[in-house]
């Protein structure tokens, strides 16, 4: 039976509004590929030559897994395209509300480009009586965290991961994302580094669930 404090939680988060975008785009997705059992996903973006990418498919996992996949921050390099080396700063926990984090990032720039980097908050809405849950990543723009020798900070960054059930075992899971990575990249170079990452990132979700560990997790933490 789920704790008591979850019963609170369903109270708090009736009201929250649960459907966000990355960002403030006005036009409509259009379809690219399916592979693997993903749909992927693009559109433009209004004053910016740089497309916002989205991915969506169905897991075979409860909601509460997935979210123990995302609050395991220092696994991210395991599964997250591109993701070298992901590290807590600070935590705003409360709750069974979990995963509201201040996260510094290093990405691989993917040769010629240099590595890249940028400090994120993650927060996450969850409702469980409407059974849907919403993390949203996005850069903190003073967050005095030295720049690293070598590495450029990232322009721009604003993902979303959303969570829907659909049965106890089976939840549909779309991310999109929206990265400006800074410094002399051209933007056909840098679309073909970011069109890819919605298509892996759920891919390596949907691997990393798999492990026995989450599952044991929101076992402990959510019932």
């Amino acid at each position: 039976m789920m704790k008591k404090s979850a019963m609170s939680l369903l109270t708090m988060t009736m009201s929250l509004v649960l459907v966000w975008s990355a960002v403030a785009a006005i036009y409509d997705w259009v379809p690219d590929k399916t592979k693997h059992g993903v749909e992927t996903f693009y559109r433009e973006v209004e004053n910016s030559p740089i497309k916002e990418y989205k991915a969506v498919c169905e897991m075979d996992y409860p909601i509460e897994v997935l979210l123990e996949v995302l609050i395991d921050v220092p696994s991210y390099p395991q599964w997250m395209p591109d993701c070298m080396q992901a590290e807590i700063l600070k935590e705003f926990n409360k709750g069974l509300e979990r995963g509201n984090y201040y996260i510094h990032l290093t990405m691989d720039g993917i040769w010629p480009a240099r590595n890249r980097d940028l400090v994120i908050e993650s927060v996450p809405k969850t409702d469980w009586e409407k059974g849907v849950s919403v993390i949203r990543l996005k850069k903190l723009e003073n967050y005095p965290y030295p720049q690293q020798k070598g590495i450029v900070r990232i322009e721009e960054f604003v993902s979303e991961f959303k969570f829907e059930y659909i049965t106890r075992e089976k939840t549909r899971v779309s991310f999109c994302t929206y990265v400006d990575v800074g410094g002399a990249i051209p933007p056909g170079f840098a679309a073909i580094q970011t069109s890819r990452v919605p298509l892996g990132t759920l891919l390596g979700l949907n691997k990393m669930a798999a492990e026995t560990r989450y599952r044991e997790a929101a076992a402990r933490d959510y019932f």
